[in-house]
């Protein structure tokens, strides 16, 4: 190794910059005669090979191939990657190489690798770089990446995560809990045979053909896993189903409600990570995880789920006995998400829904609060939560905005309105629903009572063009609704002309809105101020939606809905206490057919609920048994 006195290096920079005696080759190469050059140059690009091979989808070629055996270190290194199951690492050398001779030197490697669903452990290894021939190499060594792997001893890594935490209703009583559940799923190959693929669709809904085709691009010996159901359900299809060629199950507990049926599109629900799932779940997820896929579930998932620990020890490879350990992490459980659920109310609506026989959505709302109380879809559990994301027309319930708009625009409720069999607006002609016969002028709480369409539509000209959609602003109509799971607030575009305008008057046209949506809008009568919606407090906007309403528009409204019960076409509310609402029948085009989704919207006491039936004759006989049926539960 050289030794010169008289060349005075002033700092560490320098060295590595070519501070000796010696000069680089030409185009700035290390000198391969100068020992602490030559050999950090390895050193530093074998660091960087093995970033790259512990990368997604990293390869250990280029990394084996700086070292002095190839052939075996490029095993090894990938080993350890699949022993911590590491996500990525960063790999650094620290200060200068440490030369004894002119043809060994050593130098440390900072490491910190971030093994998936875990965290970061770090360690410092140390790189020994030896002169062979005119090149310098990596001494291939277990060492080199964990310091006391040597030859034959290995890394060994357990993950333990933490009880999800629940989703509580109202009160703080859980929703969820950790309960058993069989993961039910074929050996890979051809194991199964045709009979076992039709069970999982006649039995579990499972598609056949795609758990087939990925049981046979699964490698030998790996379990594919189908679908995950309760304990009691496995219980009852394991006499037969589990004697199937192939069949194979996997025992667990998933954060489950009472019920697969109970606020499921609410709630949400659990699968093993998909790609999408994974990155909402977060770095400590892991893909063979149960992680939230819909609902409060995926909304929340990294709260509830907590933080895994973990532990690596150094296992001696004869024995298999720890050795010690190298890296531990304490688990951190997940803390609960409170909502605004009252399951009491959740079960009524969710038994009111199972009465149809055509797909309903029922909301039910706080007016005082904007709190929500239940959201149900029936009458079979659907993931897809219509009651918060459903863009319906909402048909003659938004002649609540209606009237609000005509009061604010000087009409009185004694003002006669002209209830004829039809109405034409520029060439385009509107009816009433049918069974309503005209009966001339009249008030126009007898055109709320009875759900006249000409009525209304025959004072379109006394409004502004945005006048519709000012008024739908005073319900709460329009705004990003901004709650813990996906949900529309409506809306009522300005009408480009006066058709559009009257069929905006009427719920019909380019207006929208969900059920929650509606819910607000009969909360805001019984209130006097539209509030935001709110699901999970302290998550979810809360307040006024928009200024008071007009105080005369507030009683007006009340007395029309109170009547419309009373007397009109909301009656199969009528034995149910001091109720108050508005049907509506909205005509849509679904397949290239004309059907009509029927609707009923209202409150009692401080709940206010909407109703919408896809498909139904109309508001009063479809939507008005199962609001009936929900609010005789309560009192």
């Amino acid at each position: 190794m050289k030794r010169t006195a008289a060349i005075v290096c002033l700092s560490a920079v320098l060295v590595t910059a070519g501070c000796t005696d010696s000069k680089s080759d030409s185009g700035g190469k290390p000198d391969p005669n100068n020992e602490k050059q030559a050999s950090a140059e390895v050193v530093k690009n074998f660091a960087a090979a093995w970033v790259k091979a512990w990368a997604p989808d990293g390869k250990p070629d280029a990394a084996a191939a700086l070292t002095d055996t190839p052939a075996t270190f490029g095993k090894r290194l990938d080993e350890v990657d699949s022993a911590l199951v590491a996500q990525s690492v960063t790999v650094t050398p620290q200060g200068d190489p440490k030369c004894s001779d002119d043809n060994n030197c050593t130098q440390d490697l900072a490491v910190e690798a971030v093994l998936r669903g875990i965290g970061t452990m770090k360690w410092t290894s140390t790189a020994a770089a030896v002169k062979t021939g005119d090149a310098w190499k990596i001494k291939a060594s277990g060492d080199t990446i964990y310091p006391g792997l040597g030859e034959s001893n290995y890394l060994k890594r357990v993950r333990a995560l933490p009880a999800r935490a629940s989703i509580l209703d109202r009160n703080g009583q859980p929703l969820t809990a950790n309960r058993q559940v069989v993961i039910v799923g074929v050996a890979s190959g051809n194991v199964a045979t045709a009979a076992t693929y039709a069970a999982f669709k006649a039995k579990l809904d499972v598609d056949g053909a795609k758990l087939k085709a990925r049981a046979i691009a699964a490698p030998a010996g790996q379990f594919v896993d189908a679908i995950t159901i309760r304990m009691n359900e496995w219980q009852a299809l394991a006499p037969t189903f589990g004697k199937l060629p192939g069949v194979l199950t996997m025992g667990g507990t998933q954060s489950l409600a009472e019920s697969p049926t109970f606020a499921r599109s609410l709630l949400g629900t659990m699968k093993t990570a998909t790609e999408e799932t994974l990155k909402n779940a977060g770095p400590t997820a892991s893909a063979v995880d149960q992680v939230g896929t819909t609902g409060l579930q995926y909304s929340y998932q990294q709260q509830l789920a907590g933080t895994p620990g973990g532990t690596v020890t150094l296992r001696d490879g004869k024995t298999k006995l720890t050795i010690k350990t190298v890296f531990s992490q304490q688990g951190k459980p997940g803390t609960p998400v409170k909502t605004t659920i009252d399951p009491k109310l959740q079960r009524f609506a969710e038994a009111a829904l199972a009465t149809s026989k055509l797909p309903a959505s029922l909301v039910a709302i706080q007016p005082s609060t904007g709190q929500i109380l239940a959201a149900a879809n029936g009458p079979t559990p659907t993931n897809y939560n219509r009651a918060f994301l459903g863009r319906y027309a909402p048909g003659s319930t938004f002649k609540i905005v209606t009237s609000a708009a005509l009061l604010g625009s000087g009409l009185t409720v004694n003002t006669p309105l002209p209830c004829t069999n039809t109405i034409n607006v520029f060439g385009k002609t509107f009816k009433n629903y049918d069974g309503l016969a005209a009966y001339g002028n009249g008030p126009m709480q007898k055109a709320f009572n009875e759900s006249c369409n000409t009525a209304f539509i025959s004072q379109h000209a006394r409004l502004k063009s945005d006048g519709m959609t000012k008024a739908a602003a005073m319900f709460g109509i329009g705004q990003d609704l901004k709650l813990s799971v996906p949900a529309y607030g409506g809306e009522v575009p300005a009408p480009k002309d006066d058709v559009a305008e009257a069929a905006s008057m009427i719920g019909q046209g380019t207006v929208t809105a969900s059920p929650l949506a509606m819910a607000v809008v009969a909360g805001a009568v019984q209130h006097g101020t539209a509030l935001k919606p709110v699901l999970v407090p302290g998550k979810d906007p809360a307040g006024a939606a928009a200024s008071p309403l007009p105080a005369a528009t507030v009683a007006a409204l009340r007395t029309f809905m109170r009547t419309t019960v009373t007397g009109g076409t909301a009656h199969a509310l009528a034995p149910y206490g001091s109720a108050a609402a508005k049907t509506g029948t909205a005509e849509v085009v679904s397949n290239g057919k004309v059907i009509t989704n029927g609707w009923m919207v209202g409150y009692r006491g401080d709940v206010a609920f909407a109703v919408i039936v896809e498909g139904g004759v109309s508001g009063g006989k479809a939507a008005g048994p199962i609001l009936a049926n929900f609010i005789s539960k309560f009192s």
